[in-house]
């Protein structure tokens, strides 16, 4: 039973990475767009605290998990249009609703209600992981997974120079936008982990492979996770 963890950083091709790995090893990819429209289908945006504990954790996680088995496997790597100033997957442009955009680096949690959104999407991570033959972007996975027997747990990382110009490319931004929106995924990233997991997002012990997409492309990347995940799987007998 498959499982791996990708966390990355903005401009580091992470979500092309994640892409080629579910692909070669047939896995659902599953990252905070689709969990967030699958909560929507389960009609969290309209549930208040107070009908979030009156139906239980538990029940709402497994109403949202009913809904991502219903929904195609994610494809994060839609990129904008600059012109539009359409934003990519997993970068919303700002809250909206409690539980649509949630992440934003602009938008901090603010209410308890974000609070227990956070926590039913930790749910929804480990139902995921208990399904298998997943690949579960960012949100934590690499913390809520870490004694998960068979997971894999991968960062994606690349210079910040690099990562600038990807950015300044991908979203049609001059060096000093990008070099803003760069310090705000950095940021939001980083207190995301440290605030609801204690946990620093850049430790390379929480990760088997750390890997810089500065040094190797998106498709040697790829190969080596896959070659990772199938050495693991043979260790562990595990192995088609």
């Amino acid at each position: 039973m498959t499982v791996i963890t990708i966390s990355r950083q903005l401009g580091s091709h992470g979500e092309e990475v994640a892409a080629r790995v579910a692909e070669t090893l047939g896995l659902r990819l599953v990252d905070a767009e689709a969990i967030n429209r699958a909560a929507e289908r389960a009609g969290v945006p309209q549930v208040a605290l107070a009908e979030w504990k009156r139906e239980g954790e538990r029940s709402l996680a497994d109403q949202v998990l009913k809904a991502l088995r219903t929904m195609p496997s994610a494809v994060p790597f839609a990129f904008p249009d600059a012109e539009k100033g359409v934003e990519r997957a997993g970068e919303p442009a700002g809250l909206t609703l409690p539980f649509v955009g949630l992440f934003s680096p602009l938008a901090p949690p603010i209410s308890a209600s974000v609070e227990s959104y956070v926590h039913m999407v930790d749910l929804v991570i480990q139902g995921v992981a208990r399904e298998g033959d997943v690949l579960i972007m960012g949100r934590g996975g690499q913390v809520l997974l870490r004694d998960h027997p068979t997971a894999l747990h991968v960062q994606i990382v690349a210079p910040r120079a690099y990562r600038l110009q990807v950015v300044m490319e991908r979203y049609g931004l001059d060096k000093r936008a990008a070099q803003h929106r760069l310090r705000a995924s950095d940021r939001a990233r980083f207190d995301y982990l440290r605030r609801y997991h204690d946990a620093d997002w850049l430790d390379p012990t929480l990760y088997h492979l750390v890997l810089n997409t500065g040094r190797l492309s998106v498709e040697t990347a790829a190969d080596l996770i896959v070659a990772a995940e199938k050495a693991r799987a043979a260790e562990a007998g595990r192995v088609d």
